[in-house]
């Protein structure tokens, strides 16, 4: 992965050999310039895009409301089955019925979210993904356990801070969506449903 003084060196490189070759009127060579420029930005955007989503779950497990909220747009959209929330105030609100409030030094010894096999698209300033999760919590003498999985889709926007979600649809897989809202009632928790 490229990171930090890296991605600046590579920047650099291709902005001084652009600069070189269009002094030179070397067309071919500042076309081939040109599209490595445009591929470095395709893999940034994904690499960008993927840290969305991994710290949508992080965020998530972490009961950080500010930061998960602050992963979406303004007018984001978070949907699953048949529960739609628009805008943060609603995800906020969400997030503070299923778990209500956050204790200041709260760690999360109980569950966690596994995200993999990505696929983002991105196209200009807009970008589909889908990605597959796990929610683990924990089971009989501590050992994690998987409870619920499915796909996430999005869509995302490209902001003046970066990526966000401009809409997300939770498709819970296994158990069904039904089946999910059952076992959350019956272990006495709060549901997203209204």
């Amino acid at each position: 992965m490229i990171r930090g003084r890296d991605h600046m060196k590579i920047r650099f490189a291709i902005a001084a050999a652009a600069l070189a070759l269009s002094a030179c009127n070397d067309t071919s060579a500042l076309e081939a310039l040109e599209a490595l420029e445009a591929r470095v930005q395709a893999v940034e955007d994904q690499l960008a895009i993927q840290r969305v989503i991994t710290d949508y779950s992080a965020h998530l497990d972490a009961r950080d409301y500010d930061g998960y909220v602050g992963l979406f747009t303004e007018d984001g959209v978070w949907a699953n089955g048949n529960t739609r929330r628009e805008g943060r105030e609603e995800i906020r609100a969400m997030l503070e019925g299923l778990f209500g409030e956050v204790e200041e030094d709260y760690v999360n010894l109980s569950s966690f979210h596994y995200i993999a096999n990505f696929e983002v698209d991105v196209e200009g300033d807009e970008a589909r993904s889908k990605s597959r999760f796990i929610f683990f919590m924990r089971g009989e003498g501590g050992a994690p356990m998987p409870e619920l999985s499915g796909q996430y889709h999005d869509r995302l926007v490209r902001t003046e801070e970066g990526w966000k979600i401009a809409e997300r649809v939770d498709h819970t897989v296994m158990p069904t969506p039904e089946e999910w809202v059952a076992e959350i009632e019956a272990r006495g928790l709060n549901s997203l449903e209204d």
